[in-house]
């Protein structure tokens, strides 16, 4: 009778851990919602901030802005290893020590009167 009294004690434990272990499943589905709704409401909180952000420099500087997003969607879509790019990017180099040595040269030399 002891092993009788040992098959229903570990009878009736199993459906405890089993009723535990389900609840305890509950308890993280509860959680993973609660996380869920959470992380859900951060995401459109920084998407509204994104938004604002992005209108206040399109109405500032439109032309800016248009060519920042251009530029992005160039490397984006993959132009970043073109010839295109190697070349633009030094005719673009080029251009500019050109234009900071011009300056460089109006500062350093007296102007003639």
């Amino acid at each position: 009778m002891p092993e009788a009294e040992n098959a229903g004690n570990g009878a009736a434990r199993g459906t405890e851990q089993r009723f535990h272990e389900a609840r305890s499943v509950a308890d993280y589905g509860r959680q993973i919602r609660h996380d869920t709704r959470v992380l859900t409401a951060t995401v459109q909180d920084a998407t509204a901030s994104v938004e604002s952000y992005l209108t206040a420099q399109v109405t500032r500087r439109p032309y800016a802005t248009l060519g920042v997003a251009a530029g992005i969607g160039y490397v984006l879509g993959g132009g970043l290893s073109s010839r295109l790019t190697v070349a633009l990017f030094g005719a673009a180099t080029r251009l500019t020590m050109a234009l900071a040595a011009r300056e460089l040269g109006a500062r350093l030399l007296p102007k003639e009167r």
